[in-house]
């Protein structure tokens, strides 16, 4: 899908504060069996800045992508922490993932391109993980805007197979949306601030997802962090849980 066509991520700001001028972002954290990484941008798009871990005995990867830029969102916030975590502790080594900053964020070059060029840093980090280990199997993952940011990855890129849409509030988009063509699963806190349950139901038929509601989670997991990433873990890397 080409850019004249890709939905308008944020759009519907009279949803949300204005951002702040200066994002107040979580501070910098190595999760065990990264290593620091320089990914080319796509096309001559602007490098980015990333954390990737490829054991040697991974048979699929997992691209994970942060909340909204504008708002204080990096590699570092904690819901994607909590994922890179949750895969070095518990997935025994049979999983690869990237987590990187989009454009404009941390040490990655550029400015904020409204989704469109977050998808292009997406693509060029899954680029990236071919090159250290091709063919393993492919899974996309996001928190809020980087829900959309996966799924809208997923729909250029046919080698991601499966997706979970981490609090992927409605309100950070507009416009067409379409079934998911993939195995499509959401994570969805009763609490949510910016996404109703009865909104995420809609939101799953009709992208033909599978819905999970958190009892008592808001928006940010904050109840309990861990236990949402091992509950992702089945979803993003079934390759763990199945002989």
């Amino acid at each position: 899908m080409g850019h004249a066509s890709f939905l308008c991520l944020v759009t519907r700001i009279e949803h949300l504060p204005p951002p702040p001028d200066v994002p107040v972002r979580s501070p910098a954290v190595v999760v065990p069996g990264e290593v620091e990484a320089r990914i080319p941008g796509r096309a001559g798009g602007p490098s980015i800045a990333a954390r990737v871990c490829v054991p040697p005995s991974a048979v699929r990867a997992v691209v994970v992508c942060h909340p909204h830029p504008l708002y204080g969102g990096s590699m570092h916030s904690p819901v994607p922490l909590s994922i890179a975590r949750c895969l070095a502790d518990e997935a025994g080594g049979r999983v690869a993932w990237a987590r990187f900053d989009f454009r404009g964020v941390g040490d990655s070059e550029g400015t904020y391109d409204d989704g469109r060029g977050e998808v292009d840093d997406t693509l060029a980090v899954i680029d990236e993980l071919h090159r250290r280990a091709p063919g393993l199997r492919l899974s996309a993952c996001g928190h809020s805007f980087g829900s959309w940011v996966a799924l809208q990855t997923a729909r250029r890129d046919p080698d991601v197979e499966r997706v979970l849409l981490l609090a992927p509030s409605v309100r950070f988009r507009s416009g067409g949306k379409g079934r998911a063509h993939v195995p499509t699963t959401i994570f969805l806190g009763d609490h949510d601030e910016y996404c109703d349950v009865e909104e995420g139901r809609a939101l799953a038929d009709e992208l033909g997802a599978d819905l999970r509601i958190f009892e008592g989670f808001d928006h940010h997991f904050l109840k309990s962090r861990r236990a949402m990433a091992r509950a992702a873990l089945p979803v993003i890397a079934p390759e763990v849980v199945s002989p």
